[in-house]
């Protein structure tokens, strides 16, 4: 995993990359909705799944209500990034 911050002009650039599994484009489309669970329900797993969907859904809202933005790209097999821009 990268964490990199930058300031561009008047705002600040937070980027968080890993190297992970990736997501693929449903799961992208759902991340920010706070009841989503992104894993393969018919697999056996312990939990409900929905931590990373009430997470993302936490983590926007904060960003957000700073006045900044939040966005991710991801590729199966690639990993994901998250850029988080707010205001400094």
């Amino acid at each position: 995993m990268t964490v990199t911050l930058i300031r561009v002009n008047d705002k600040a650039c937070i980027r968080v990359l890993d190297n992970g599994k990736g997501m693929d484009e449903e799961t992208l489309h759902h991340l920010f909705n706070r009841y989503y669970r992104g894993t393969n329900t018919e697999e056996s797993t312990y939990g409900s799944g929905l931590g990373m969907s009430i997470g993302m859904s936490i983590a926007k809202t904060i960003v957000e209500a700073h006045g900044g933005e939040i966005k991710v790209h991801s590729t199966i097999g690639q990993g994901t990034e998250f850029e988080i821009v707010l205001p400094c």
